[in-house]
């Protein structure tokens, strides 16, 4: 034990020697004074649900009993108001009892503030009501701690649960300050207030003004504001699965009827954002339930029309076929005859390691075995009907989707053998002098400036799923 005393005798001559060694600079007032006030801003923290539990079974008791609040119940009450189990907000005289108290306590009322921000909904009544006490409390109490919510109320009628989201989604949208800025300008800088329901309001409003925004000249100026409120520094502000399927939904409403389509840029943002936040609905269907179906098959349809451009992108990269321009403009032809067309790529090792490849199609791809390096396999899944379309040095194939030989869309890995199975024969089209091929084992790319091998496909797909092309449609 004996150095374990020398230990501590040593320890302590060290703290006596400490102050004379070392001394803080003494902050001054002023600075003290912003201290203050900055920690008055903040969030305050919730107390603990035993605690909460304790003080809303005193609270009941009081009011059934016809007795008098204690005043530290009332500053915890705030947070009983509008729980979603057992609120208090209609308890008699509660509420009464509560603003009384803000009149006098800083305290109280910066609680009640707070209180109101996290359980904010337009759809309570007492909330609305809650909203007005606290703006006649602002202009009754015109002390610097409650500043901070008098600017934001004056700058947006924050504290009118009507009026109040709109006008902050409004500034947040086209405003001229960042979004930073007018979030701390409203007071949801902080964490806690910035995860709460006002907020999740406002968000609500802006998904509901997008769809207006996203037609405008300045689309692409309101998609930034509006993508960087609904993911700060890349994490999505509110991301269970309701508010992933209202975004989904509110970012793609313009061209959910099929009547228009984005501009390029539009598109990529949209779809790189959703891509991130929700996942590919290919390979994460459960992720896009609560989207809807005609936010999920539009969000299906953008990434085929994206695996097509890639596709034929990498075959001008890599393919001695000089005639893979008709293919592009034949399998573009069926895709804009039917919106349910799917698409999926396999690609050779060489272009799978490609940096290219895995920026346009974000990983949504599979890597191609037993193939040249440099080769690429489209599938497309037409209705009824699975076609295996080669970058080249490769036939055309069709299955019907229920045969077990047929490929199956949206797998990581095929195998040359797997994508070259007898499939369904191409029936021979008189019109174009197409002869076909009956063997089962695909169609070569034969007489492509002549509507040869188009004219066996074209009459195929007509037979399996009435899609009907015609040489208008499938020229280059």
């Amino acid at each position: 034990m004996t150095h374990a005393w020398q230990a501590l005798d040593r320890l302590g001559a060290s703290v006596r020697l400490l102050p004379r060694a070392s001394r803080l600079p003494a902050k001054s007032e002023s600075t003290k004074a912003v201290d203050a006030l900055k920690a008055c801003d903040s969030a305050i923290a919730l107390p603990a649900d035993a605690v909460l539990d304790i003080i809303r079974n005193r609270l009941i008791s009081v009011s059934s009993g016809g007795g008098q609040y204690l005043r530290s119940d009332l500053r915890a009450s705030v947070w009983l108001l509008w729980t979603e189990r057992q609120p208090l907000s209609e308890l008699p005289g509660l509420m009464d009892a509560v603003l009384t108290q803000a009149y006098k306590s800083n305290a109280t009322a910066r609680a009640l503030i707070e209180a109101w921000l996290r359980a904010f909904s337009r759809s309570d009544p007492s909330v609305m009501r809650a909203g007005m006490s606290i703006r006649q409390l602002l202009i009754a109490r015109p002390n610097a701690r409650l500043e901070l919510w008098r600017k934001a109320d004056r700058r947006v009628e924050l504290f009118n649960a009507k009026e109040g989201p709109t006008k902050l989604a409004s500034q947040l949208i086209s405003g001229p300050e960042k979004i930073d800025e007018v979030l701390s300008a409203s007071g949801f800088d902080d964490y806690l207030r910035a995860s709460g329901g006002y907020l999740r309001a406002v968000q609500q409003e802006i998904i509901a003004r997008t769809s207006g925004l996203l037609t405008r000249p300045d689309a692409d100026q309101s998609l930034k504001r509006v993508l960087t409120f609904l993911a700060p520094e890349g994490t999505l502000r509110f991301a269970e699965p309701k508010s992933r399927g209202e975004m989904a939904r509110g970012l793609l409403r313009p061209w959910l009827a099929g009547e228009s389509e984005p501009e390029e840029m539009i598109r990529f943002q949209i779809q790189d954002f959703l891509l991130d936040h929700l996942g590919d609905p290919r390979l994460q269907a459960q992720r896009w339930q609560e989207a809807g179906e005609q936010a999920t098959s539009l969000m299906r349809r953008w990434l085929t029309r994206a695996s097509l451009k890639a596709f034929f992108s990498l075959i001008s990269e890599h393919a001695l076929d000089a005639h893979w321009r008709y293919r592009e403009a034949f399998w573009s032809a069926c895709l804009e005859k039917d919106a349910t067309v799917e698409a999926w790529l396999a690609l050779g090792s060489r272009i799978h390691a490609s940096a290219r490849a895995v920026e346009d199609l974000k990983g949504a791809y599979a890597l191609l075995d037993g193939a040249s390096g440099d080769q690429a396999v489209l599938l497309l899944r037409v209705k009824n009907t699975i076609f295996c379309e080669w970058s080249h040095n490769g036939k055309l194939r069709a299955w019907p989707a229920d045969w077990p030989n047929a490929p199956r869309l949206e797998r990581k890995r095929y195998t040359r053998a797997e994508l070259t199975r007898k499939g369904l024969p191409f029936p021979p089209n008189a019109r174009f002098r197409s002869t076909g091929s009956a063997d089962g084992m695909g169609l070569s790319h034969i007489g492509s400036d002549r509507n040869r091998w188009q004219g066996s496909a074209a009459e195929l797909l007509a037979r399996r799923t009435q899609i009907v092309l015609s040489p208008s449609d499938w020229r280059p």
